[in-house]
């Protein structure tokens, strides 16, 4: 009975976002032309909804990959030509308007479900939530278990803060909590040291180091991943190279309604008019910003005449980075010892290892060279790096060092390959940036924005929303021509106590 109730009370874990109206047309009867500036997952979106309806679309990316933060390369090492990426992403189920694409272009049949969810918190100690309720409230509940708090946590007085979890609100918790961080909430209300640890993976999952990450934040994740939804922790991966799993199916789907994708072309510049976009001095009817932000604020400075549109100008300017992350990938001559680990993993991080990936276990490419090279490959990944930590060598060395902590059977392997990466260039969900984020929609009548870091009003996080933003964008330059939208959907958009 009180499954049902909760059920009735998120409204079956699903909602509409948009409403299509079946009687509009699908196709355009009249040419339009459209830029989409950035190929990664939300200028996909943005370039797919729109090429299907008939648009001539043109994508800019510029590097010569789709796939932005999802995207993967080849590279020379002693002979070899492998393949490396950006890191780790997992599916969750609640990705509804992604995982629908990945369905719509062929891809889903390549998703693989993760065995657990697990942190490794010293050496052979480790914390799986395979078990876990599913039910939201009742996971929380089912957390006991794990010593993660026991009755005292939603009544004694300290702690009453965390019933919030539980009462997410799109407006309401931005209020209240964008100006904390979860340092802050977690000292405020005594949050237990296994929690913290729970938290801290939701926070650096952000790429952001506890006392950056906005509390509202990290309760709007909380939200959409564990409160929200029957599907508990455990996701889905790709099981090939995102190449060859992903990206290549949407290629295929682009060309097949005629986009033209111009690779290694970066946009220098943009105009707006009110009735057409400039975008590398070509005209074009609309234009989507699907590039991250760094590059989106290098755009800007580029782009005088957007001081045309001051509030879009100033909120474009005045977005942040995410700090700094590092991720090596160990081509190996040895394995793990606990072949009960799933793919990914994360760590009770000592100084800078936030995460382990098993790729010899995942992906497709890498048991192939496993099998033949009789060794693991490893991905070492620091969401939210130490501010003293910033040379190389060093940050090298701290991901080795805390490896061989949490698999000391690996300590003296040899090392046959790495690829290593030091960026800064994810969205920062920091304290007191999401009054101040653009929205799909722009003052600029012929510009639209999308990607993770734009804010919609809608709860979806990280890929799902850099999908949904994408598809957003067009279906607004479908209402704008006449045509009928595409149907996206969400989580519910409160919580349980809202």
């Amino acid at each position: 009975m009180l499954r049902t109730l909760i059920r009735h009370k998120l409204q079956s874990y699903r909602i509409p976002l948009s409403q299509p109206d079946n009687t509009l047309p699908e196709k355009l009867s009249q040419p339009r032309s459209v830029a989409v500036i950035g190929g990664g997952i939300a200028g996909m979106s943005a370039a797919a909804n729109l090429a299907e309806r008939g648009f001539e679309v043109h994508l800019y990316e510029k590097e010569r990959y789709l796939g932005g933060k999802i995207g993967s390369w080849e590279f020379q090492s002693h002979g070899q030509t492998l393949r490396t990426e950006h890191g780790f992403h997992g599916f969750f189920r609640q990705y509804y308007n992604l995982r629908e694409f990945l369905h719509k272009i062929g891809a889903d049949r390549h998703l693989i479900p993760i065995d657990d969810y697990t942190i490794l918190y010293d050496k052979n100690k480790k914390q799986g939530f395979r078990n876990l309720a599913k039910t939201p409230l009742l996971n929380i509940l089912s957390l006991r278990r794990y010593g993660m708090l026991d009755w005292k946590t939603f009544v004694h007085p300290r702690s009453l803060p965390f019933v919030h979890l539980l009462a997410y609100h799109p407006q309401r918790t931005f209020q209240k909590f964008d100006g904390e961080s979860f340092a802050s909430f977690a000292a405020r209300t005594g949050m237990n040291r296994y929690m913290r640890l729970v938290f801290n993976s939701f926070a650096r999952a952000f790429f952001a180091e506890p006392e950056d990450m906005s509390m509202a934040e990290l309760i709007k994740s909380f939200h959409f991943y564990f409160l929200s939804n029957e599907d508990g922790l455990i996701y889905d991966v790709l099981d090939s190279d995102f190449q060859y799993s992903f990206i290549s199916y949407v290629e295929k789907f682009l060309y097949k309604y005629n986009a033209v994708v111009y690779y290694a072309t970066p946009v220098e510049t943009i105009a707006t008019a009110s009735d057409h976009v400039i975008v590398n001095g070509r005209r074009y009817d609309y234009a989507v910003l699907c590039t991250d932000v760094k590059h989106t604020k290098r755009l800007v400075e580029n782009s005088p005449e957007l001081k045309r549109h001051p509030l879009l100008y100033r909120q474009l300017s005045a977005l942040k980075h995410s700090g700094r992350y590092a991720v090596l990938r160990l081509w190996t001559d040895r394995f793990e010892a606990d072949k009960s680990l799933p793919f990914f993993v994360f760590t009770d991080r000592l100084k800078c290892l936030d995460s382990v990936t098993l790729y010899h276990k995942m992906e497709r490419e890498s048991e192939a060279w496993s099998r033949e090279n009789q060794g693991g490959i490893f991905e070492l990944h620091s969401y939210a790096l130490p501010h003293d930590l910033t040379d190389d060598s060093e940050i090298q060395a701290c991901l080795l060092r805390e490896l061989y902590h949490y698999f000391p059977e690996l300590e003296g392997m040899k090392i046959l390959h790495t690829y290593f990466q030091h960026r800064d260039d994810f969205p920062g969900f920091h304290v007191n940036q999401y009054a101040g984020r653009p929205t799909v929609k722009t003052e600029a009548p012929r510009l639209f924005l999308a990607g993770d870091w734009v804010k919609m009003d809608n709860c979806t996080m990280l890929m799902e929303a850099a999908y949904t933003s994408g598809a957003l964008a067009a279906n607004y330059i479908m209402t704008d021509e006449g045509l009928r939208e595409n149907a996206l959907w969400s989580v519910p958009l409160k919580g349980i106590f809202a």
